[in-house]
């Protein structure tokens, strides 16, 4: 087993923590896949707004790629398509008919002896989007051959879902997952833990197990890869959410769709706890739960997640809901406030500590503004590229230094606390997606 250690980083001592067991909640009736989730997809539809679907079936098809689909999450009825700017499909909302879903037999395991075998199932089910790529972080293309695959099961994010604890029964479905995972590519499958979670993986000589330590974002998948296997400029990694690894371990072992999901729900305006629900699942039914009544709820977690209302869905590739107080209420020259309970300081900037847990609000304490090069980004950003300088490369749109700097190293979650810290103010991980996205659209 190889280990890691990270000194660089911080995590965010932010109140509303779930605690270790599992709440009763009402039954989802509605679902919801967004094509926003994914990025550079072109969707085009194949269902319309009252279509019966059965769990599985293709819902639409990337145009840029028309072997990639995307899977029907639930078995109902197609109840909305909520557009937005151009015609832009934005949700797809299904009703679920629970009687149909628990129609669905189980079958006999799967034979799955060799590559092929595992992609055409895969394909055949359209659980691609299951599966992503670096760089750009996007759906994978199935005809490229990875140089590895990395799944990381030591989510370090505040407030981020325990998989030690969500996924401590489904043991067998994680093993069938990763053992046919391994097929996909000519690499090593590296997976990543904390501390002695999931040791009975370090039993199987396919899995090259990491143990990290240390403070977010330890457990990025990027920050993983920067330690162990760098990403060079044509280089293509293949990785899945931890999350997510039962609903194909399910697929493999016995042919059956499953996209239930044990999420979590956290944050200083909320009552936290986990609940057993489904991927897509909307945020409503928690309502009761929520402890003021101005909040802001995200899917995911708070430095990367997605602002959505109170009736909006989970994302794609989330397994929780954070949910903090939304303030507007500066203090008059609070710059000079000594501190205290009332100020959070990842640098001690003011008098107290950041050891206790603090009810963060949505109050940035500044305005944005022009770069301030205090290191403030370097001192919790742990992968070994100059951070500052790619970011202004990026801002002055210079595609080759992008490249020399390791851009195809990052991802926004990568930079999330730089953004977290800045000084300045500044959205790291939207100048790092814009620098992508520049590279990606001029290819």
């Amino acid at each position: 087993m190889q280990k890691i250690t990270i000194k660089k980083g911080h995590n965010i001592n932010i109140s509303g923590i779930a605690s270790r067991e599992f709440s009763n909640a009402p039954a989802q009736k509605f679902v919801s896949i967004s094509p926003q989730d994914f990025n550079y997809v072109k969707p085009k539809l194949l269902v319309k707004e009252g279509d019966q679907v059965t769990i599985g079936d293709a819902l639409f098809f990337d145009k840029n790629n028309p072997d990639v689909k995307w899977p029907s999450i639930a078995s109902g009825t197609i109840s909305n398509i909520v557009y937005g700017e151009r015609r832009a499909v934005l949700d797809i909302v299904i009703k679920i008919d629970h009687d149909k879903e628990k129609n669905i037999e189980s079958s006999n395991q799967v034979n799955l002896s060799s590559k092929d075998d595992v992609k055409n199932l895969i394909q055949k089910n359209n659980l691609w989007p299951f599966i992503t790529q670096r760089p750009f972080n996007k759906v994978v293309n199935p005809s490229d051959n990875p140089k590895c695959i990395v799944v990381s099961l030591a989510d370090s994010s505040p407030l981020a879902n325990d998989l030690s604890f969500s996924l401590s029964e489904k043991k067998d479905y994680i093993i069938s997952a990763l053992s046919n995972l391994r097929k996909l590519t000519d690499g090593q499958l590296y997976v990543a833990i904390r501390g002695d979670n999931f040791s009975f993986l370090s039993d199987y000589n396919f899995i090259n197990l990491i143990q990290v330590e240390g403070p977010h974002p330890s457990g990025n998948v990027g920050v993983i890869l920067n330690k162990v296997n760098p990403l060079n400029q044509n280089d293509i990694v293949w990785t899945v959410q931890g999350c997510h690894l039962p609903v194909l371990g399910k697929l493999f072992s016995k042919g059956i769709l499953d996209f239930s999901l044990n999420i979590c729900i956290g944050g200083p305006a909320v009552e936290p706890s986990y609940f057993k629900s489904r991927i897509g699942a909307r945020f409503d039914l928690h309502k009761d739960s929520l402890l003021k009544e101005n909040v802001r709820i995200i899917t995911g977690n708070v430095l990367t997640g997605k602002q959505i209302d109170i009736d909006g869905f989970l994302g794609f590739y989330h397994s929780s809901f954070s949910v903090i107080e939304e303030s507007f209420n500066r203090p008059f020259i609070g710059w000079l406030h000594p501190g205290g309970k009332t100020k959070y300081s990842v640098f001690n900037a003011y008098l107290g500590s950041n050891k206790k847990s603090f009810d963060f609000t949505t109050l940035q304490n500044g305005s944005n503004r022009a770069f301030v090069p205090v290191d403030a980004w370097e001192r919790v950003f742990p992968m070994d590229i100059y951070i500052n300088a790619l970011a202004r490369s990026v801002e002055a749109n210079d595609i080759d230094e992008m490249e020399q700097l390791g851009i195809y190293e990052c991802d926004e979650e990568d930079v999330a606390l730089c953004s977290f810290v800045c000084p300045s103010k500044s959205d790291v991980g939207a100048i790092i997606r814009k620098g992508l996205d520049t590279i990606y659209l001029d290819k």
